[in-house]
């Protein structure tokens, strides 16, 4: 697995730096393999591990802050990443972003840079996305625009693509599909937590989380899912799961007293009944 950091701001804005081994240590120390001199940075600041498919940062302790998505790490903790995260240690700023695939070192350059400026660029949430998607203006009279039009359409259909979510539309309910297999550590919750309200923001929505990937969940993570119905419920929507293993569905139907929510075996159930 290969994944990079590109430097994000400074004289080296889009220069990608690949990381191929397992242990990739960042500080003032000779044994670090990114060695930077400030007085922010600590001898031995933070690290990143790679372990099977996933990268983690973890902070070592050093006194000095390192900086998740705007989020200060505490001290000897660590935490998952994914593509997009922002990671500040002292004056250094880095995006994280994967890459299989090779590229010369100019096409790489050129790779980096683009994956920052789209980053830079306005931000919309994914029910934004598709009902663009979905309201395409169309041409009779041009082939062109028919076609982008469908090309549109069906990728609405898809849904996009948000951190560790899918989101889809169909007629008016909005499905959310969990990309996460386990929902149990904390720092993944949080962002989870982010990523749904960033995404779920228009009023009278009416969801419906997919739980066809979770393999399992903490107390917590069904916790979170409560208050989200609460917060759904403030503006007007409404939720419902679908797809969960018997074991997640017995979590939550004990939560039902408490929290107005729908749940179906299925997504086709799901998407014909009234809830």
């Amino acid at each position: 697995m290969k994944f990079f950091l590109i430097v994000a701001s400074g004289k080296k804005r889009g220069m990608p730096i690949p990381i191929e081994i397992d242990l990739f240590l960042i500080g003032t120390a000779k044994m670090c393999q990114l060695r930077a001199a400030h007085n922010d940075i600590g001898e031995q600041h933070c690290a990143f591990a790679i372990r099977g498919q996933k990268v983690f940062i973890r902070d070592m302790g050093s006194g000095k802050a390192t900086i998740v998505n705007g989020e200060v790490m505490p001290g000897s903790e660590e935490w998952p990443l994914h593509k997009g995260d922002k990671i500040s240690i002292g004056p250094l700023e880095f995006m994280i972003n994967f890459r299989e695939k090779q590229l010369s070192q100019r096409d790489m350059e050129e790779w980096a840079l683009q994956q920052l400026d789209e980053d830079s660029g306005p931000k919309s949430s994914a029910i934004d996305e598709l009902t663009k998607a979905n309201n395409v203006v169309v041409d009779r009279d041009s082939a062109s625009s028919i076609a982008n039009a469908m090309i549109s359409r069906m990728n609405a259909a898809k849904g996009v693509v948000r951190g560790r979510l899918r989101i889809s539309q169909d007629a008016t309910i909005t499905i959310v599909r969990i990309n996460d297999v386990y929902l149990v550590d904390d720092a993944e919750l949080v962002h989870l937590k982010k990523e749904l309200h960033d995404n779920l923001t228009h009023p009278n929505l009416r969801v419906l989380l997919d739980f066809k990937n979770v393999r399992r969940m903490s107390t917590s993570a069904a916790d979170m899912f409560g208050e989200m119905i609460q917060w759904l419920r403030r503006q007007g929507s409404t939720l419902a799961m679908c797809r969960l293993r018997p074991e997640l569905s017995k979590m939550l139907e004990g939560m039902q007293s408490m929290y107005p929510f729908r749940i179906y075996a299925d997504k086709e159930a799901a998407l014909q009944q009234r809830w």
